[in-house]
């Protein structure tokens, strides 16, 4: 991957598994560390080289609620 993590997303592997970035961490203006945190709520610290090698979408989606479908970005 070769964008900068956006806090609160979620982003999905290649295997279909779902990544939320739970924080990420700059130094001198340069990405420097990002915690991820999965669905079983257990979370690991990765290193920005780690994170660019990482094959991730962002993980767009409608929630669905009685019937009625929401946006989740307006």
């Amino acid at each position: 991957m070769s964008c900068e993590p956006v806090v609160g997303l979620w982003y999905m592997n290649v295997a279909g598994q779902l990544i939320k970035v739970w924080a990420a961490a700059y130094h001198a203006g340069k990405l420097h560390k990002v915690v991820l945190e999965y669905l079983s709520g257990e979370k690991q610290l990765v290193d920005a080289d780690r994170w660019h090698e990482l094959e991730l979408d962002i993980y767009f989606y409608h929630a669905v609620n009685q019937g009625k479908s929401k946006d989740l970005f307006h």
